[in-house]
């Protein structure tokens, strides 16, 4: 009898090369060219399929091999799985039921095309489990599964997927996956999330969910959507943020990127991570969030800093932080403006230099004058009452009269800056 013409590759390890390999099944009669199996007509005779699957699924062999199936009707399944499975590149026309199914050992699912939905809810992954390449065109419901460790690169979720309450004990791999919607709500990461260069059509909810880890260099949210998520391990490197809204995250001080600065792979700049708080800046403006994102300001101003090359700029900078927080902190200006009166009142007693309403003051009443006058002057008032008598009465007022009105004009600034938000 003639084989069937069906053909994949597997990767060598041997010899680091990919194999041809051919379906070594006979034809069915209704069919010139395909096994029972391999068959993708909607025609094809179920009874036997259902028979010879179950002879394959009865079989000594080491491992469930299943390669390119095309399964013509609705899955069931519930129950131990001993040996690896092996469903690379299979094709399930209809709904699959895999519900409480214990795989034991590994499963491979890469390749495969779900037409309808997929239920894996309670299902445990006690191996290795690939979904790289796998393609959900309907919902796929993963709620409640336990995961060993899980790879789903390059995987395309066309319609819902939910991971309700999903424990994932080693690191999962969702790299340059594309999600419509993805919910991940009570899910328990162990380890670590990579969403590298994933593409989020929709919504992404993380809320309220243990996650140690969240990996999003490089995605994109294509679509107004929401994240709801612990972002104290999320890396944020080169990712596209404009439409997403982070609704009701736990931030960190310091983004995972610029804690974890110091040997870091990607060999982070400051100025790369200045880009990253001036993205999540915009991001909070543009969702209303002004108070996050004057946060995010201060840090991308910090960045800017510390990665300024000349000396004269990071002076500058330096002192606009020391004065008012890079505009976000009217407090330190209000405080500079007491330190400056209260210095410049100290510089006026120690140089005898004014000439008070009256004689043989006490030390209190001078002390009290002093400050007096170094109020008045700050705030650029002269009221005449107090006058100096030497030239360095003249100096200090005239240089306590430039720095008050400096003081006064950022104050009015900076304040005004954060009431208008």
């Amino acid at each position: 009898m003639k084989k069937c013409s069906y053909t994949w590759e597997e990767w060598d390890y041997r010899e680091s090369i990919f194999e041809q390999n051919r379906c070594q099944e006979e034809i069915w009669e209704g069919s010139d060219e395909f096994c029972i199996f391999h068959d993708p007509s909607p025609k094809k005779n179920v009874d036997l399929f259902i028979q010879k699957f179950q002879e394959q699924k009865d079989s000594k062999k080491d491992k469930y091999l299943f390669i390119g199936y095309q399964f013509p009707e609705e899955y069931f399944f519930s129950g131990k799985l001993p040996k690896a499975v092996i469903l690379k590149n299979a094709f399930f026309q209809e709904k699959v039921y895999l519900q409480n199914a214990i795989f034991e050992s590994a499963a491979d699912f890469s390749g495969v095309t779900f037409q309808k939905d997929a239920y894996f809810n309670e299902c445990s992954f006690q191996g290795d489990a690939d979904f790289s390449g796998v393609t959900f065109q309907k919902d796929a419901y993963f709620n409640k599964a336990t995961i060993q460790h899980v790879y789903f690169d390059g995987a395309v979720f066309q319609g819902n997927s939910d991971f309700h309450f999903t424990t994932f004990k080693e690191s999962a791999y969702f790299d340059g996956v594309n999600f419509r919607n993805a919910s991940f709500s009570g899910a328990i990461f162990r380890k670590s999330a990579y969403f590298v260069k994933t593409i989020f059509e929709r919504n992404l909810d993380f809320y309220p969910s243990s996650v140690n880890k969240i990996d999003l260099k490089g995605a994109q949210f294509l679509f107004k959507g929401h994240v709801t998520a612990d972002l104290s391990k999320t890396r944020f490197h080169r990712a596209d943020l404009e439409n997403v809204a982070f609704i009701d995250c736990t931030w960190p001080k310091n983004i995972y990127e610029e804690a974890h600065m110091k040997g870091n792979d990607e060999n982070l700049s400051f100025k790369k991570l200045e880009t990253i708080y001036r993205k999540l800046k915009q991001n909070m403006q543009l969702h209303g969030n002004y108070s996050k994102a004057g946060e995010f300001y201060y840090r991308e101003m910090k960045m800017r800093r510390k990665g300024t090359e000349t000396k004269k700029k990071r002076l500058w900078l330096e002192l606009y932080r020391g004065l008012a927080g890079y505009g976000e902190k009217p407090e330190r200006t209000a405080f500079s403006s007491i330190f400056t009166i209260l210095i410049f009142a100290l510089l006026y007693w120690i140089f005898e230099c004014l000439q008070y309403p009256a004689q043989n003051l006490t030390l209190l009443h001078q002390i009290k004058y002093t400050v007096y006058f170094s109020f008045v002057t700050f705030t650029t008032l002269g009221l005449g009452d107090i006058h100096p008598v030497n030239d360095w009465g003249i100096v200090l007022i005239c240089c306590e009269a430039i720095i008050g009105a400096f003081l006064i004009a950022l104050f009015v600034v900076v304040f005004a800056r954060k009431m208008m938000r």
